[in-house]
């Protein structure tokens, strides 16, 4: 009896070793904590610490791929919780082992609860002003995505569950080295997006500098409003520099602009940067803001510390140690 236990046992780990090997099962993340010490006159000081735990938890298979969608939380004792998670299928991986070759043709469904419903951009954004633009009342959508080599990739998402169909189907040109090119729309904004960027440092063959710059125009046919956004940004030895342009839908014209360093010295890293945004063009003494940040960071034992500091001109001075973990 207990050597038939002890077989049984051995071959309960042996499956069970088996299908861990079958489906790896990759964690990624970071962990960061650390303090705001903000000091804005009249007050004296005022403090908040905040603790962040991030993890990106996939299922990989041959031929899918599974990940627990954004905001999960798991509990594995106690109670039953259902967990919102996303599956990539590789459809042309699945048909190839079938017999049939795709060549060049990868084909992706995307099934669960947390699929993009966005149409794609390659706005490189640096000023994180636009949003894109994306299906409205996303619930229940799925996507599809096929792609051509390197030359063209088209992605659609749709959500079934409502009698509208709203969708967004979108498809992003890579024609030549350096250039990029996207076009989008949905019906349930009833708009369209076209973007562009190009890495002229390669264009042109430069090996020193890297520069780039990029364009994204939005378009919404009921309302019809129009968006606007445009950047350049440059570094070249530590030293970099972006200016970043935008006409809002309102016709409110931005601007904004940030040069900035960065060395290690000493294994210490160190930065600095000044920045100037002004919300409005035309009343620009009264929507121009302008902050001087610095920072240091040290790498020891696998967590990384650091210590930066913002001032906004005429306003909040703070002070922000933190210490965070990659893994």
């Amino acid at each position: 009896m207990k050597k038939k236990f002890v077989l049984t046992l051995a071959l309960v780990l042996v499956v069970a070793g088996t299908l861990v090997a079958a489906t790896p099962i990759e964690v990624s993340g970071s962990f960061s904590a650390g303090y705001d010490f903000e000091f804005t006159a009249p007050t004296a000081g005022a403090t908040g610490g905040t603790a962040e735990l991030v993890t990106v938890l996939d299922f990989t298979g041959d031929f899918w791929k599974v990940s627990l969608a954004n905001g999960t939380a798991v509990l594995l004792e106690d109670a039953f919780i259902p967990v919102a998670a996303t599956a990539e299928i590789y459809l042309d991986k699945a048909l190839a082992e079938q017999g049939v070759d795709m060549g060049d043709l990868a084909v992706t469904l995307h099934v669960g609860d947390d699929v993009s419903g966005s149409a794609t951009t390659v706005l490189a954004d640096p000023n994180d002003w636009a949003g894109g633009m994306s299906m409205a009342t996303v619930t229940d959508n799925f996507g599809l995505t096929v792609k051509y080599s390197d030359l063209v990739e088209v992605y659609a998402s749709v959500d079934p569950s409502l009698k509208a169909l709203p969708m967004v189907i979108s498809a992003k040109f890579m024609p030549i080295d350096g250039v990029d090119a996207a076009v989008g729309f949905t019906n349930d904004a009833n708009g369209v997006i076209v973007s562009a960027a190009a890495d002229i440092a390669s264009l042109v063959g430069l090996e020193d500098i890297a520069l780039s710059a990029s364009v994204e125009d939005i378009y919404l046919l009921d309302a019809e409003t129009n968006e606007l956004n445009a950047d350049v940004n440059a570094e070249v030895s530590g030293v970099g520099l972006w200016v970043a342009y935008q006409m809002t839908a309102a016709e409110v014209n931005k601007l904004a602009a940030k040069a900035s360093y960065s060395t290690t010295v000493q294994d210490f890293g160190l930065s600095a940067s000044f920045k100037a945004e002004m919300a409005d063009l035309a009343d620009i003494a009264n929507t121009s803001t302008y902050t001087i940040e610095a920072g240091a960071g040290y790498a020891m034992g696998g967590v990384n510390y650091a210590l930066d500091a913002a001032y906004v001109i005429d306003g909040t001075f703070t002070l922000s140690p933190s210490v965070s973990i990659s893994f």
